[in-house]
């Protein structure tokens, strides 16, 4: 994550809001010269080295974590018609969650909940109603976006069975589908992301992973808005995939061939598509294959494995503090995951060996889902990988 720059300023003193990199050294406000011209070359040079390195961000900007607003909700009458899947999804949502006294919940809405916990008839009458969902887009067989956003917005409510159904019938339709099917493809990526633990094992990772890293390699590379979604599908299932800690993925069979294609990407010149495959790339090195060279380089690299996964929950555990220090403990792991872990193409320029960007861009993730921006602000401003370009797959130990 690169810290913003002004390279075109001279700054002349350090606000409190400024953030110094690891890399630089502190720039004296004491004595500044007033005017360039009193600068030699060397002078020069040597100042405007170390304010590439400064990153400000405004101090009223996330300054704090702030509560989130009320939810705005209408509740329904006891066994009364929902006005749409939406609805259908706060009921069960609310029916979900745990909440406190405190929590900003508006009058009606603490009412309804209060009752409906108490009508277990009710809250059947609403699962009811989300497997009904599920049969109807099963049945559809024009699945377009407004179809497949709906039924998505039941995705992180959705009873285990029915969450199954809808994984199946997402993977179903990609796997049968000659052309692809765009809607389904986003719809699979994202139901991944909403799934609760133990809603998805390891083997359904690795079919879901073989089916979509065999589609991105079939798909002619002009394409790019196919490459595109399908490289952002493949990181979504890794990602996933890296937070089960799934190990012994073919190598053969899907791991070198995706590594080698998402290597290739680098030289497309969609910027957007080359950081997907870099991101992509980032997350599959945190997937072991199933290549025994693999595990011993796991033993060597272990910092670099537990940032992964562990750190990851420590911010939603908001442990941003935690967080920030174990990223720390990422970059000094990286020099002994880089001497072990071998090449699969010697030739050429590949993109680099594991880098602490990525788990700092799953942390950031969670951190702007658990709304905590103040927490993610932090981490904008502290994270020792902050200024690494992850664009161009480079990392601050390469």
């Amino acid at each position: 994550m690169e810290g913003t720059t002004n390279r075109s300023r001279t700054i002349r003193s350090r606000p409190e809001d400024i953030v110094l990199s690891s890399k630089s050294t502190p720039h004296s406000t004491t004595g500044t010269p007033s005017d360039k011209s009193d600068q030699g070359p060397s002078q020069l040079g040597r100042n405007t080295r170390k304010r590439i390195h400064i990153a400000t961000i405004a101090r009223n900007i996330f300054p704090t974590n702030v509560r989130p607003p009320a939810i705005a909700f209408i509740p329904p009458e006891s066994d009364s018609r929902l006005t749409d899947t939406m609805q259908l999804a706060c009921c069960l949502g609310l029916l979900q969650g745990s909440y406190e006294p405190e929590d900003m919940l508006d009058p009606a809405t603490r009412n309804w909940l209060q009752i409906t916990k108490n009508e277990p008839d009710e809250r059947e009458r609403l699962d009811n109603l989300a497997t009904d969902v599920i049969r109807a887009f099963k049945r559809d067989e024009f699945k377009d976006a407004n179809s497949v956003n709906e039924v998505l917005s039941l995705a992180s409510v959705l009873e285990k069975d029915d969450f199954r159904h809808l994984l199946k019938e997402f993977y179903s339709g990609i796997d049968q589908s000659g052309l692809l099917d765009l809607h389904q493809l986003e719809g699979l990526a994202n139901l991944i992301q909403s799934a609760k633990v133990g809603y998805i094992d390891s083997d359904d990772l690795i079919k879901v992973l073989l089916l979509l890293s065999t589609r991105l390699r079939d798909t002619h590379q002009p394409s790019t808005h196919h490459v595109y979604q399908l490289t952002m599908a493949v990181s979504h299932v890794l990602d996933a995939m890296a937070d089960a800690n799934v190990i012994g993925v073919d190598r053969e069979k899907i791991h070198e061939p995706l590594s080698l294609y998402l290597d290739e990407l680098k030289d497309s010149s969609d910027a957007y598509l080359v950081y997907q495959a870099a991101y992509a790339y980032q997350a599959l090195l945190c997937v072991p294959d199933d290549e025994s060279l693999r595990q011993a380089t796991l033993r060597r690299g272990g910092k670099v494995m537990e940032g992964v996964s562990g750190l990851v929950s420590a911010v939603k555990g908001l442990d941003v503090y935690r967080f920030i220090e174990g990223l720390g403990k990422i970059q000094e792991g990286l020099s002994g995951a880089h001497d072990g872990v071998k090449s699969l193409g010697e030739s050429g320029q590949r993109f680099s060996g594991k880098c602490a960007w990525y788990t700092a861009l799953r942390g950031a993730d969670a951190l702007i889902a658990g709304e905590q921006f103040g927490d993610f602000r932090k981490l904008v401003c502290e994270a020792p990988c902050r200024y690494d370009a992850a664009s161009n797959g480079k990392c601050a130990s390469d």
